[in-house]
C-alpha cells in the first residue's frame, strides 16, 4: 500500500477569531480522513495552542498581520508548524526556548506536566508567566515540540502520532 500524505499550509491574519475558525477546520478535515476522532482532536488541540502562542507572543507592528499555519503528515505521523514574526529583543522567544529545553529534562510528557500543575499552585497569583500550554499539550498529544529562530521569525512545531 502506497505512503499516505497530507500537507496544509494557509497564511493566517494575526486575529483572535481566526484560532477557533482554524481548530474547527483542522479538526473536521482531519477527522474525514482519520477514523480516530481522539486522534484528530488532539492534533486540532495542538494546533490551537501554537496558533494562540503565535498571536500572543508575536510582533504585530510594523504591518506583519500575518502569520503561517502548517500542517503536514505522512500515515499517521503529523507535523504542526506556527512560524509568525517576532522582534529582535523580545524576550518572549527565550522565555519559548527556555520552556521547551525545561520539557526536555523530564523522562516524560506526563511527569513534566505534573511538575508545572505543582509550580503554578505554589507560586502566588499574578507572579510569572504560566507556560503551561506547551507542558499541557505535550502531555494530552503525546507530541514533541520543537522551536528554531530565523531572521525575525520564530517556528515552532509538534510532531505527533494519530
Amino acid at each position: 500500500m502506497a505512503a499516505f500524505s497530507f500537507d496544509i499550509d494557509v497564511p493566517v491574519r494575526s486575529e483572535w477569531s481566526n484560532v477557533d475558525l482554524l481548530i474547527t477546520s483542522v479538526e473536521n478535515c482531519f477527522t474525514a480522513m482519520f477514523a480516530d476522532v481522539e486522534g484528530c482532536h488532539a492534533l486540532a488541540v495542538v494546533t490551537g495552542e501554537l496558533l494562540e502562542n503565535a498571536i500572543k507572543y508575536g510582533d504585530w507592528s510594523g504591518g506583519h498581520a500575518v502569520f503561517r499555519l502548517h500542517v503536514s503528515g505522512l500515515d499517521k505521523n503529523a507535523s504542526i508548524t506556527v512560524e509568525n514574526p517576532v522582534s529582535e529583543d523580545s524576550s518572549q522567544v527565550e522565555r519559548l526556548f527556555a520552556a521547551l529545553k525545561w520539557l526536555e529534562g523530564f523522562s516524560s510528557a506526563d511527569e513534566a506536566y505534573r511538575a508545572r500543575l505543582l509550580e503554578i499552585a505554589n507560586t502566588p497569583p499574578g507572579e510569572g508567566m504560566s507556560g503551561l500550554g506547551l507542558a499541557r499539550i505535550a502531555y494530552e498529544a503525546n507530541c514533541k515540540l520543537h522551536a528554531e529562530r530565523d531572521r525575525g521569525r520564530v517556528r515552532v512545531t509538534a510532531r505527533l502520532a494519530l
